[in-house]
C-alpha cells in the first residue's frame, strides 16, 4: 500500500488490516528491510494490527533528495497515522527507526501514540565526555567522515533463512543506495534525544542486543539513569536486529511491557 506525503513523496507501508484490534506501527532502521520483521509480526497477529512503514529512500518507498532529515521522517509517520485515522498507537523503531519516533515525540508530544519501543538505538550517536555510549567509535573528531565507512553486518545471531532471503530479494528489487541517503545518516548522527527520554510523554521501552556490533548495551543503564520510569532490557545472543535475530524473546519482552500499560 502507498500514500503520498505533503512534500509529494510516495511512501510504502504494509498493513495486516484488522481494524478492530489495537495498532502497532514498526519502522526499520536506515537501509533496513521490513521483511526482517515478519516473525515478530506473526507473533503479535492474534492481538494487534501491525503496520510497517518503509521510510523514504528505502524498502519499497520512493527514492528522493527530499526530506533527508529525521524531523521529516517524523512528519511522514504523523501523515500515515492521520491517513489511517489511528490513535493510541504502539510505535516500535529499530535503530534509526527509533530516532524517527523520538523526533515524533519532540514535535507532536504524545500525538497519536500510546507508547514507544526502541530496538537497539542509543539516544545519542556521537560520543563525548558526557556520553560514552555512541555508535561504534563515532566521536566529534571523526564525524562525519566515519559515517562513509562500511559498518559491517548488523546482526550477531543467525536469522531465519526464509526471512533473510525475503529481505535479500527486496534489496534486489528495490536497491538501497547509502550514498544517496547519506545526508539522512548525518542528520541522524547529529541528534541527541536524551531530553525526550527524560520528559517522555508516553511509556517507553528500550531493548538492546547484548552482542550489538553498533552499540554498547550498557547504554540501557544510562537511559535508566535519565528516567527511571523507562523500562529497559538486554537480549542475550543478539546483535543490532532483535526483531529478526531473537523475535520470540523480543516479543516476550514487548508483550510484557504492553500488558502493564494503563488503558
Amino acid at each position: 500500500m502507498e500514500f503520498k506525503t505533503n512534500d509529494n513523496v510516495t511512501l510504502h507501508y504494509s498493513d495486516t488490516g484488522e481494524k478492530d484490534k489495537p495498532t502497532i506501527v514498526g519502522i526499520p532502521g536506515i537501509g533496513g528491510s521490513s521483511q526482517m520483521w515478519s516473525k515478530l509480526i506473526k507473533l503479535f497477529n492474534d492481538q494487534y494490527r501491525f503496520i510497517m512503514l518503509d521510510p523514504r529512500n528505502q524498502g519499497q518507498s520512493e527514492r528522493t533528495y527530499r526530506g533527508q532529515r529525521i524531523s521529516r521522517h517524523a512528519a511522514d509517520l504523523e501523515e500515515l497515522l492521520v491517513k489511517l485515522d489511528l490513535n493510541d498507537v504502539i510505535a516500535i523503531g529499530n535503530s534509526m527507526g527509533a530516532a524517527n519516533i523520538w523526533a515524533y515525540l519532540s514535535i507532536y508530544g504524545k500525538g497519536r501514540l500510546k507508547a514507544m519501543i526502541d530496538l537497539d538505538q542509543s539516544p545519542k550517536m556521537i560520543a563525548d565526555k558526557n556520553w560514552k555510549y555512541g555508535f561504534k567509535d563515532l566521536d566529534w573528531d571523526n564525524y562525519p567522515e566515519m559515517l562513509k565507512f562500511d559498518f559491517g553486518k548488523a546482526f550477531y545471531h543467525h536469522i531465519d533463512d526464509e526471512m533473510f532471503n525475503s529481505a535479500k530479494r527486496e534489496y534486489q528489487d528495490f536497491p538501497y543506495d547509502s550514498e544517496e541517503n547519506y545526508k539522512c545518516l548525518v542528520d541522524h548522527a547529529e541528534q541527541d534525544w536524551r531530553d525526550i527520554i527524560m520528559d517522555t510523554p508516553v511509556p517507553m521501552l528500550v531493548i538492546a542486543g547484548a552482542k550489538s556490533p553498533f552499540f554498547n548495551p550498557e547504554f540501557t543503564k544510562a537511559v535508566k539513569f535519565l528516567n527511571d520510569h523507562v523500562k529497559t532490557a538486554i537480549i542475550p545472543e543478539c546483535g543490532h536486529l532483535p526483531q529478526a535475530e531473537q523475535p520470540e524473546k523480543t516479543y516476550e519482552i514487548i508483550a510484557d511491557f504492553l500488558k502493564n500499560l494503563k488503558n
